[in-house]
């Protein structure tokens, strides 16, 4: 009861320093530079307090603040660091300046929307861990199932990454996105899946410290191809995903110091290999500019509420075309999708040529419903992190976050129904795991009966 009380206060706080700060600026009592600096301060103090509280961020929400604060305030960390000269500007295709009410309003409901996801984990917080328990008898088949579907998912990547160093680099995924996919085929694709969705349940599943480490050898080898074909912000999340999933098991904790490295070297890996796909001459930046450049998500934000006026009759769409097009990727038409007809609006020649945005969680819900969606979907999101984790003490809880963590962290560039529509293939994937799983068992069985009838046959009757 104690801890509630407490965490109702740390809440309280966050909020009146947060309506006090917007009331200022409303007033013009503060600056940009000052409103930009305050809320970087409260975010990281937020992050802190997640770490903290959540017994060194064993939580999905200290995750999610995580890549909150990289991709959505990545512009304004630069900007505190003397990296960035004008955080505020969107960066799409082309660089676009914002009206000060805009870029007040982007920065208030940042700060809402990490407080609301924070607010329900904190106050249904009780520390879990994965412990060994049923499942394992399942473990001889889903390694049967791994060695026959992994060939797969290395296949369908190098095809990808093939097509893509020969068609102009990583742009033509925007470009020329169904080519892209053909080039592997259907029937590999869905194979991969299934490969993908095997080693993930092995990862959960097994305890044996050898095998474990296989595992999480296999899975970074095929999110390393990922990296290479240039889905960067997939593998880093992926990579948080397996990493988060170690420390449910073991019970351990991240250590500030591990994960500052680690976000070390994988700035300066991602911009090694940025520059070797796209076969461009080699940028050198430093790990507070790449974590600049990662925070050009905010100009997503930024711009549905600058443009808010023209594409909210869309918010609807831009919601449930996110799910589904994930499910059935297809060209976007008008109205379709946030991401298409913002990069369109901002720079149709260079959309044209690939250049483009991903989405933001933060941008539909407010083109759906301005701030009081945006306070309702950040409160469903901070429930629904609560649950996971609550659930994930339990086998199938911790496979279905190990599925759902890496694109719910990754809410902050991509749809807001991105996270069900990955659990929707994923639990497709699932299903046909089971037959295979189930197919791998029957012959089993039936070589187990064959092999007893032989042996009957060579003792003959007594």
């Amino acid at each position: 009861m104690t801890s509630r009380l407490v965490g109702v206060g740390e809440i309280v706080a966050y909020l009146s320093v947060t309506l006090t700060v917007a009331t200022l600026a409303v007033a013009n009592a503060i600056g940009l530079p000052a409103l930009v600096w305050t809320t970087c301060l409260l975010l990281f103090s937020l992050l802190w307090l997640a770490w903290y509280r959540f017994d060194g961020g064993r939580h999905p929400c200290f995750l999610f603040i995580a890549t909150l604060f990289v991709f959505q305030g990545g512009r304004l960390i630069g900007y505190v660091c003397g990296s960035t000269q004008e955080p505020m500007l969107i960066v799409v295709g082309a660089v676009t300046s914002v009206s000060r009410r805009s870029a007040e309003i982007t920065l208030f409901i940042l700060l809402l929307s990490a407080i609301f996801v924070y607010a329900p984990c904190r106050l249904n917080y009780r520390s879990v861990t994965l412990g060994p328990q049923s499942g394992t008898r399942w473990l001889p088949d889903l390694y049967t199932a791994t060695y026959i579907t992994y060939p797969f998912v290395l296949y369908k990547n190098v095809r990808y990454f093939l097509y893509l160093r020969s068609h102009g680099g990583y742009l033509a995924v925007y470009t020329d996105g169904a080519a892209v996919l053909q080039s592997a085929g259907t029937l590999v694709r869905g194979l991969s899946l299934v490969g993908f969705t095997a080693l993930l349940i092995l990862y959960v599943l097994e305890r044996r410290p050898r095998r474990v480490r296989l595992i999480v050898l296999l899975l970074f080898v095929a999110i390393a191809l990922d990296l290479l074909i240039g889905f960067r912000g997939e593998f880093f999340t992926q990579a948080l995903g397996i990493w988060f999933i170690h420390y449910l098991k073991t019970g351990g904790r991240f250590r500030l110091p591990q994960l500052m490295v680690a976000g070390l070297i994988v700035s300066l890996l991602a911009v090694w290999i940025a520059a070797f796909r796209e076969q461009q001459q080699l940028d050198v930046l430093s790990p507070i500019g790449f974590v600049a450049a990662e925070g050009i998500s905010l100009g997503v934000t930024e711009a549905a509420v600058e443009y808010f006026d023209d594409f909210s009759r869309y918010g609807s769409a831009y919601i449930w075309n996110g799910f589904v097009m994930v499910i059935v990727p297809s060209v976007a038409e008008r109205g379709h999708s946030w991401s298409g007809d913002l990069s369109k609006f901002l720079n149709l020649n260079a959309a044209e040529r690939g250049y483009g945005t991903g989405s933001s969680y933060l941008a539909e819900l407010y083109l759906f419903g301005g701030i009081p969606a945006v306070v309702a979907g950040s409160l469903f999101i901070g429930y629904f992190l609560s649950k996971l984790h609550q659930l994930s003490a339990r086998i199938g809880g911790g496979i279905v976050l190990a599925f759902l963590l890496p694109s719910l962290i990754y809410l902050p560039r991509v749809e807001l129904l991105n996270p069900l529509a990955v659990m929707v293939r994923m639990a497709m994937s699932a299903v046909v795991l089971a037959l295979i799983v189930y197919a791998c068992r029957s012959v089993a069985r039936f070589l187990r009966l064959a092999a007893g009838r032989n042996a009957v046959a060579v003792v003959g009757p007594s």
